[in-house]
């Protein structure tokens, strides 16, 4: 992939970059787990039970018929958890697996030995700490991966780190900060064995070893590192198979050693869970997952839904809830932002799209001209998407849960087809589509809400801001500049100027981020 202006006239010193981004996502995820109120976070008190259980030497619990109240977990988010009622009904989180609750009990009991009456905020932070490393490795991939383009790496990580959704959710008691940890690392050491293997070393068992941990510890983290090891064990059979000379024969017989590298660590470690599941759910419930939907009593499913409001409904707040909720909504994903910030995050989601279209266009033009590293790159990304969208389908088909945050363990390619995406807003073909997409898109919306002002002036800003772009990093605008204005061309004004049009978006991130906090979720839970 080719620099972009960004890479050449501002990214000079990206570890510089990464340093405030993590230090940014830190402060800012720190407020909100101090400030967000007690257990106004999707199902915190069950989590936080499974590991007070842990904490107080019982062991590993099991999931048992009643820990689900729908009524009771209604009753208590609607009066916003008040103090005097206990939380301690809500265990329906017990099923899942233990390494994230057995990591995070020593942080509870080092709370309670300090004195500390309620240990939340302890593990809430904890859960910032491990934020702050998963962004660390989702740097680490996007720079294994895109090598000469800092760019990419440097405003996926901006945006993982400062989506108010996901800040939301690192700043919560949860597993998914510990799986997505995980994930991340397994995708780099896949792409650290895929770069030295294209790069015509030996295959390293080592690091097959290591990435057939990180897997196993994955699925003893989260249900979903169980779509990721199908994903991992294609990105080695493709790299193998690619490298292979010789017939059919050959190229599987030279897959087969890797695949069983990767698969034999990943399968003992996943084995002692299984069989413990076994023993309490069934021997055809190895993961408590048939279990768990029949201790569930009262959650919506999919068919009653269809069944009360039909199949037009259904894809409509399918759309709008994932979106908005990929975004941030808030407390148990009833809070909501005010409108217009929405109608803002569609409008500039559009301009990514345009961006990312046109860059996936211009890659497939260009197939053949690029290197085996990256074309292998590109397939195991759209492998990990297609991954994380199935797991988002399906377990849709069984309950209504249009939640965006279940997504989050795909960031990695999504990150990175946005940043590619903002990224190709610094040339002018791409620039202009989108301008043209958002300005159309802008009026349309605006006209069907009776002329709203605020629409206009979100689609006209953000079309302006992308203008910024091009003129601010194409050659022949550099060029004007230097005729008309030397003495400014000369100064750090124009570099300034570059650094803060490129940047608007993720600071713009920040400040949507301390909105949410201190005028949403803060007053109204």
């Amino acid at each position: 992939m080719p620099k972009s202006p960004a890479d050449i006239l501002l990214i000079q010193h990206p570890r510089r970059w990464l340093t405030v981004i993590v230090a940014v996502y830190l402060i800012v995820a720190t407020l909100f787990a101090l400030y967000t109120p007690p257990w106004q976070n999707p199902d915190e008190p069950a989590h936080y039970n499974y590991i007070a259980h842990i904490a107080a030497g019982h062991g590993l619990p099991v999931l048992q018929m009643g820990d689900y109240d729908q009524a009771l977990r209604d009753e208590l988010t609607t009066l916003h958890f008040p103090p005097e009622r206990s939380i301690a009904a809500l265990r329906y989180e017990n099923y899942q697996p233990p390494l994230y609750y057995v990591t995070a009990a020593p942080v509870f009991w080092l709370a309670q030995q300090l004195g500390s009456a309620q240990p939340l905020i302890w593990l809430r932070l904890y859960d910032v700490l491990l934020g702050a490393c998963s962004l660390l490795l989702l740097y680490a991939c996007l720079d294994a991966a895109f090598p000469q383009t800092p760019s990419i790496a440097l405003a996926a990580t901006a945006f993982s780190a400062l989506l108010p959704m996901h800040i939301a959710m690192n700043a919560a008691v949860n597993n998914d900060g510990l799986a997505e940890l995980l994930l991340l690392a397994a995708m780099l050491t896949l792409l650290r064995w895929m770069a030295a293997r294209f790069n015509g070393d030996a295959a390293n068992p080592r690091l097959l070893l290591l990435l057939g941990v990180l897997l196993g510890l994955g699925l003893l983290t989260k249900i979903y590192a169980y779509a990721l090891l199908p994903v991992c064990l294609l990105g080695v059979l493709m790299t193998e198979w690619r490298l292979a000379l010789g017939d059919l024969g050959r190229k599987i017989g030279a897959a087969v050693q890797p695949l069983v590298t990767v698969l034999i660590p990943a399968v003992l470690i996943g084995i002692p869970l299984w069989l413990r599941n076994a023993l309490n759910y069934g021997w055809r419930d190895p993961l408590g997952l048939n279990w768990h939907d029949q201790v569930v009593v009262g959650q919506v499913t999919t068919a009653q839904w269809l069944a009360q409001n039909g199949w037009p409904a259904y894809w409509q707040r399918a759309w709008d809830f994932t979106f908005k909720s990929f975004w941030g909504v808030f407390g148990w994903l009833g809070l909501f932002v005010d409108g217009r910030i929405y109608t803002a995050l569609l409008l500039f989601s559009t301009v990514l799209m345009v961006g990312t279209l046109w860059i996936v266009g211009r890659t497939s033009l260009r197939w053949g001209k690029l290197s085996a590293m990256r074309q292998q790159v590109a397939l195991l990304f759209g492998l990990m998407l297609l991954a994380v969208l199935a797991s988002y389908a399906l377990y849709n088909l069984k309950f209504v849960q249009h939640q965006g945050r279940y997504l989050f363990w795909g960031l990695l390619p999504i990150s990175a087809l946005m940043a590619a995406g903002w990224r190709a807003m610094t040339r002018w073909p791409p620039a202009l589509a989108a301008m043209l997409v958002v300005g159309g898109l802008s009026v349309w919306l605006a006209l069907g809400d009776n002329m709203n002002k605020w629409t206009l002036l979100s689609g006209g800003l953000i079309g302006m801001l992308i203008l910024l772009q091009p003129l601010l990093f194409s050659g022949w605008s550099n060029g004007i500049v230097q005729r008309a204005a030397p003495t400014l061309a000369q100064s750090a004004f124009l570099p300034f100027l570059r650094a803060a049009a490129w940047c608007a978006p993720f600071l713009l991130l920040i400040v949507l981020n301390l909105v949410c906090l201190f005028w949403f979720i803060v007053p109204m839970l």
